[in-house]
């Protein structure tokens, strides 16, 4: 992900995300529903392989989901960012220094400013 997304690819991201929990949940109620039915029709125990069968496909879906879209994603691009973070360090990998200062203008705006104003020798004195 990238700071310049566009709207529209935020937008197919977020619909692909809703796309995949709708099918996530669509399968779920089948499993229910279809479980349900075989069980009060049938009551035999070769109803029970197709339970345990389906149900593993169920709970395989549950976890590619949660794995993609839900708190497994935020975990795994927690733990990319910590080991990116490790081997900077472990490369001696230092962070580009910003040489230039920055202000922000009184409309809000942050510009650069310029080498002859020397106005960051005075610091405000905040109590």
């Amino acid at each position: 992900m990238t700071n310049y997304e566009s709207d529209d690819e935020i937008r197919r991201r977020i619909e692909q995300r809703y796309k995949k929990r709708q099918e996530l949940y669509v399968h779920i109620a089948s499993f229910v529903f279809a479980n349900l039915v075989f069980w009060i029709m049938f009551h035999q125990s070769w109803v029970l392989w197709i339970t345990f069968g389906w149900g593993i496909g169920v709970v395989s879906h549950i976890i590619d989901y949660y794995s993609k879209y839900g708190g497994g994603a935020a975990r795994k691009e927690a733990e990319i960012q910590r080991e990116i973070a490790r081997e900077r360090e472990r490369l001696g990998y230092e962070k580009p220094k910003n040489d230039s200062r920055m202000r922000l203008t009184d409309d809000g705006e942050i510009e650069e400013v310029p080498e002859d104003e020397d106005h960051w020798a005075e610091k405000p004195k905040y109590q």
